[in-house]
This record gives C-alpha cells, structure tokens and sequence, in this order.
C-alpha cells in the first residue's frame, strides 16, 4: 500500500520543546483523550489547497505516500498516535484528496541510509495509515517480541496528514510536537508526554491539550463552548483578538501574564497566579492550568 519516493531536499520541521521528566502527580497527569463523539462536516467548497507532492517539500527523509480520494471517503475524523519519538501534523483546507505521509529517520543521530532505515521500519515497527469511511486512522508503535539485533536503531517517525477543513481530530504522541492548523471540526484532542502542542487558525466546539512536560500555545484559535490546556511543567501561551468574550480560568504556581488585561476590558480576579472572570461580558470558556511554570495571554496579530 506504500509508494516510495527516494529523492528529495529537506524535512519540514515543526517546533519542538522539551523540558526535564519529573515525579508524577496525580493532580496534572495528563489525561487520555477519548473517543471522538462529534466529526466534522467534512469536504466543503471552502477547500481549496491541492496535496503538495513536490521534491522540495517532501524531503528525503520520506517512507510513505498515501492518499485518498475524498470523493469516495468524504473524511471527518482524524485519529493519529503514536509511541514514539517525532511529529504529528494535522493541516486543513485541502479539496479532493486526504493524504498522510509518514517520515522517519535515526534518532540517535546516526548516519544511517535510508535504505538501512526502511529494512529497520519494516522489521521492528508497525507503520499503519488506512481510511475507513469518513475516519483516517494512522499509528506507529515500536513491534513486541522480537529481539533487538545489531541493525536496530530507535527511529523517530513523524506523521504530516492533510485533510479537508472541517474534520475533528484526537492526537497523541510520546515525545515530540503535534501542530494542528485551519481545522473546523468541533472536537479536537491532543495528548503528549513531553513536547509542543500548537493549534493555530482552529475553530471548534472544544479544543483540549494535555501535557506532561512542555509548551501548550492556542493561536488565534477558538471554541464555542471550551478550550482547554493543561500541563505539569512547562509553558501556555493563549493569544486571541483583542474583541474576544470569553470566561478566563488561568492558573499557575509560577505565575500568569496577562498585561493586556484592564478595568475597561476585564471583570474578574486578577494576581500573579490566578487570571478568573470575564473578558468582554464573558463567552465560552478558556481554560489554562500550569503545575509549574507560566501561562501568557495576549493579543493577537496577524504578523
């Protein structure tokens, strides 16, 4: 089911931050998304964009190519995870075919070919992409029971998954960055032990991240009823409009920024740890929880 490519230039690179593993706590363990209860609407004429297939896009760290005509699977859902370290990246806006591309390459640095690195993929990992109906469902976990001989090599395999505008999305790696860009489906999960979680130009009912360890950052990103992130340690930035109504929960041992904030704009409390009340006369809910480290909330702008 795999077309290979062999040549190309560089792999796209998605922000990656990593912070220190630290003692469980029970309070800001991340938890598991579940399954996703709404889809989106799928292919609508407001997709417009055409599957990239250019040599200087793919990059020569390439393994797969597959794509699926949204004619025949109109796509809502996307679920994608996987146990190792990489990326996952989910982009919108794209008409008359899904696509999910699957890279890999050595994550202990080594020079390794990528002939060398297929025969590893194939031999010790489970690289699945399929479409059943209206769900992309795609995963890479490392095989079990099979002894580790001298080839082995631990990969990092990263997923970049294109996908009309309005579908829902539940996300989930181990270490890495999950990049989530001009989605409309009204439910969207992501889940990482320690990295980036990034929405940027997403609209959904709810939107919910959870890390371990990392960095959180909704960007001119929105919901109807709920946003949410949280993680043990690390950072959340949250940047909306400036004409945004929403109920404000922010919280942080460290401490929350959120200078923009005044008498004329907000209602509510307001110290260095705690941010609660309502911006604009209140609207949905944006919700920022920091065991230890800092939530920003700014502004907005396109630049």
């Amino acid at each position: 089911m795999k077309t290979r490519i062999i040549s190309g230039l560089a792999l796209f690179c998605l922000l990656t931050v990593f912070y220190s593993c630290s003692d469980s706590d029970d309070n800001n363990t991340p938890s598991i998304p579940g399954d996703i209860s709404e889809e989106g609407k799928g292919p609508s004429a407001d997709d417009r964009l055409d599957i990239p297939v250019s040599e200087a896009f793919l990059g020569d760290s390439i393994q797969s190519m597959l794509r699926y005509s949204l004619q025949t699977n109109p796509v809502s859902i996307v679920n994608a995870s996987t146990t190792q370290n990489g990326h996952i990246e989910v982009l919108g806006g794209y008409k008359s075919e899904a696509a999910v591309y699957i890279y890999a390459k050595a994550d202990d640095q080594s020079s390794l070919s990528k002939e060398q690195i297929n025969t590893i993929l194939d031999k010790y990992y489970d690289v699945k992409s399929e479409v059943n109906g209206k769900t992309i469902n795609a995963s890479v976990t490392e095989k079990t029971g099979i002894n580790h001989g001298t080839d082995y090599h631990q990969l990092r395999v990263s997923m970049k998954i294109f996908t009309p505008q309005s579908v829902s999305s539940q996300l989930s790696l181990q270490n890495g960055s999950i990049f989530v860009q001009s989605l409309t489906g009204p439910q969207h999960t992501a889940t990482t032990t320690s990295g980036a979680i990034k929405y940027l130009h997403t609209e959904a009912t709810t939107i919910t991240a959870n890390s371990t360890n990392g960095y959180i950052a909704f960007i001119n990103s929105k919901a109807s009823e709920a946003m949410s992130a949280k993680t043990q340690k690390g950072s959340i930035q949250i940047a909306v409009p400036s004409t945004t109504k929403a109920h404000l929960n922010l919280s942080s041992t460290n401490h929350v920024t959120a200078s923009v904030l005044t008498a004329s704009n907000f209602d509510g409390t307001k110290t260095k740890n705690v941010v609660k009340g309502e911006l604009n006369g209140g609207g949905a809910n944006i919700n920022a929880s920091v065991g230890y480290g800092s939530v920003i909330f700014r502004w907005y702008t396109n630049n």
